[in-house]
């Protein structure tokens, strides 16, 4: 009964079944933490939610485009900026109607959460927060787009506290011209650009052990709209 967390999967179903593999991952007694964006960029994200749906101990905190896809949900709305950063391949997996999302799917969306603290005090959050206010205070906008934890992290190299290891994921380590999980004091990069000719990532929580995808390609030479 281990755990893992799985950094942004992007709609790559390759790349996330390559990984569940290799890191030897059970899906009856495992625990995997999805650090959100599993839609958008790749061309499977209908068939990526399928593949979570199969895991029966899961946790997925939301992230950006996972927000931008519910909308499109719940409203029908193609918004013009997810559109042209991977909405148009999440769109085309479901047929570009919303009405063919399953229920189980949007079940997971709307069960997601904003962030996820556990017995060992570790949290896991999609983009960032502030450290000088307390993380319920702060609104689930501001905590999915987040970077700025990340770039002071960087800065200072030092523990932020109250937690023991923060896993982050949105801010590609490409940013800082890596293709493997980088470890900022206690902060821990786990978006190593599936979404965009980079690799997924999955991590064991308590050993930090992980295993990488193979790269992905390019999400414009998959004739997909890409995302950033």
């Amino acid at each position: 009964m281990s755990i893992y967390v799985v950094g942004d999967i992007h709609g790559r179903l390759e790349a996330l079944e390559e990984v569940l593999e290799k890191s030897n991952f059970d899906r009856e007694n495992d625990t995997l933490i999805s650090l959100g964006d599993v839609c958008d960029g790749g061309k499977d994200t209908k068939k990526c939610f399928n593949i979570l749906g199969t895991i029966k101990n899961k946790i997925i905190t939301i992230g950006n485009h996972d927000r931008w896809y519910l909308n499109w949900i719940d409203t029908g709305k193609e918004l013009p900026v997810w559109v042209m950063q991977g909405g148009y391949a999440t769109m085309r997996s479901y047929g570009f109607n919303p009405n063919n999302v399953p229920d189980e799917h949007i079940r997971m969306l709307r069960d997601s959460i904003p962030y996820y603290i556990d017995s060992d005090n570790n949290i896991f959050v999609h983009g960032g927060f502030n450290p000088r206010v307390a993380i319920e205070k702060q609104t689930t906008e501001f905590i999915t787009w987040d970077r700025t934890l990340v770039k002071y992290a960087d800065e200072k190299k030092s523990i932020i506290k109250p937690y023991n290891r923060i896993f982050v994921g949105h801010t590609t380590t490409q940013f800082y011209k890596s293709e493997v999980p980088l470890f900022l004091g206690n902060v821990i990069m786990m978006d190593t650009s599936a979404g965009h000719k980079g690799k997924l990532t999955i991590m064991n929580v308590d050993t930090l052990e992980y295993w990488q995808s193979k790269t992905q390609q390019s999400c414009f030479e998959e004739d997909n709209f890409g995302m950033r």
